[in-house]
């Protein structure tokens, strides 16, 4: 590989408008979530979400970014609750219905009403139950850095997002899988 200059500079980051930023970092596929938690009044809370990452295999963490003005932060207090839940390729309408503001996500039964938990996406790829565990200042966004406290897996195709748009994982046809942290240990530890 070769190391080359940008082809293309739009100015320095104090001129970017949100607009290109949105752009340029949309241009980086991504999962789609919804995070699920409970609101300090017992309300039931849900996010679509795909700032999500690893960070820590050991203590096992990972982190996504909320933004400020969202009716949400306030359930993710330290210690608090919550899920991630990785959508599969047949969830993209579940995701649109999360990423709104300002409508019902849940509907609310009286058995959840007397136990409050972070409420359950079915049929996910994954579900990572966590509790917050360090809240960081990051802009416009906080970032919350989640403790994971268990997980559950199923065998479904991701749903992916790119450019604005939801799209479907392909598997490239040239290669295997590859274990990656096994293979690299060596040449990054």
């Amino acid at each position: 590989m070769t190391a080359s200059a940008a082809t293309q500079s739009t100015g320095d980051a104090h001129t970017l408008s949100p607009l290109e930023l949105r752009k340029a970092f949309g241009s980086f596929t991504t999962g789609v979530t919804v995070v699920t938690a409970v609101s300090p009044d017992g309300s039931p809370i849900g996010i679509t979400a795909n700032s999500v990452t690893s960070v820590s295999l050991d203590p096992p963490l990972l982190l996504w970014c909320l933004a400020n003005r969202s009716s949400g932060l306030s359930a993710f207090g330290l210690q608090a609750p919550f899920a991630v839940h990785v959508l599969s390729e047949r969830q993209a309408e579940i995701a649109t219905h999360f990423a709104r503001s300002g409508r019902p996500k849940f509907e609310i039964d009286s058995a959840w009403q007397a136990n409050p938990v972070p409420p359950h996406i079915a049929d996910v790829v994954a579900r990572i139950e966590c509790t917050v565990e360090t809240l960081y200042p990051g802009g416009d966004h906080t970032i919350i850095i989640g403790r994971v406290t268990g997980i559950a897996m199923h065998a479904h195709p991701p749903l992916a997002f790119y450019a604005s748009r939801f799209g479907r994982f392909h598997k490239s046809a040239t290669g295997g899988s590859i274990e990656t942290w096994g293979s690299l240990a060596d040449g990054w530890m």
